[in-house]
């Protein structure tokens, strides 16, 4: 490619890659199949496939063009002239159910009478029913993968605990795990009914990467990594969500709502570094919703709708061919 500097352009031509560029950050995403590559002018480091950070020289802007020098350029040939030979092997290796509530903390509760005896209904018993139903089916059909509970009993670990629990996980490379906490809801409005999903806003912005491991350069390196998996994670959140509220559909009907997504910054789905979501799969302080939600088969219709969502999301993770 010679020794004089070469443009963006021509490197994007040389390599066949996809451009992404943010302008409000002023970095850059190069994509092929399985590689990613994100840079930033001014900093003498890439973030290869948002983990390993490689020095490869001088990368600058100059009126408006983004320059590599000749070392910077062949290196960044080199990675997809080399690793575009690897198989895409993108793996689900973990899925982490959270039940939530139980022991003293009873969640939302209500009390309906049922042929003039009252009967109480609590969220941390459905929710906790529900949890198992689903890990069984996971185990089942995935025996290679781990699929694990927050509390398989009616005991309390405290959301700190939850989130640790899911935060501690080792995963290999190309391993990618999601994280689902399973609620029952309740309204001041009893008229309020049907299931909703909800996940992290767009805009809420983590510490996802851990500063210590970027030998000194945070500074610079740590909102490129933290903008990649950010971006990355909300992807899968909104995939995730889309795939079980489909299923919700398919599996109870057009009679029960579908409220849809929303976003709201949830403690475990905030803390939680990693693709996660809050499942509502119903109102307790609904008195048709309840009497549905208190029967069996209606919760293994549930668990069935979240399963078969997650199975379309594995498909989906393990199919796609690039990380961002």
């Amino acid at each position: 490619m010679g020794a004089q500097q070469v443009s963006l352009e021509n490197l994007i031509r040389h390599t066949g890659v996809i451009l992404r560029w943010n302008p409000h950050l002023g970095q850059g995403l190069l994509s092929r199949g399985e590689i990613t590559v994100a840079f930033r002018p001014g900093l003498p480091w890439i973030v290869l496939n948002g983990e390993e950070i490689i020095e490869i020289g001088v990368i600058e802007e100059t009126q408006g063009r983004v320059l590599f020098s000749a070392k910077a350029a062949k290196a960044i040939s080199d990675i997809f002239g080399i690793l575009a030979q690897r198989k895409s092997g993108y793996y689900l290796s973990t899925i982490l159910i959270d039940p939530g509530h139980g022991g003293r903390d009873s969640g939302a509760k209500h009390s309906w009478p049922v042929d003039g005896i009252e009967y109480p209904l609590s969220e941390k018993d459905i929710v906790l029913e529900i949890s198992l139903h689903v890990k069984e089916a996971l185990e089942k059909e995935y025996p290679d993968k781990r699929v694990m509970l927050t509390r398989n009993s009616d005991v309390y670990p405290s959301l700190e605990k939850r989130v640790a629990l899911a935060n501690g996980i080792e995963l290999g490379i190309q391993e990618g795990m999601i994280y689902l906490s399973i609620h029952a809801n309740a309204s001041l409005n009893p008229r309020a009914e049907g299931y909703e999903v909800w996940y992290l806003p767009q805009d809420y912005r983590r510490t996802l990467v851990d500063p210590k491991s970027l030998g000194g350069r945070e500074n610079e390196i740590l909102p490129i990594i933290n903008v990649l998996w950010e971006d990355e994670f909300t992807h899968e959140s909104i995939r995730l969500a889309d795939m079980i509220l489909n299923r919700f559909t398919s599996e109870l009907g057009p009679a029960i709502p579908n409220r849809g997504k929303r976003e709201e910054s949830w403690f475990v789905v905030r803390n939680a570094k990693m693709a996660s979501i809050l499942v509502e799969v119903g109102f307790i302080t609904h008195r048709a919703e309840a009497n549905r939600l208190r029967r069996p088969e209606y919760l293994r219709k549930i668990s069935n709708a979240i399963y078969n969502g997650i199975v379309d999301f594995i498909n989906y993770f393990e199919d796609r061919d690039i990380a961002f």
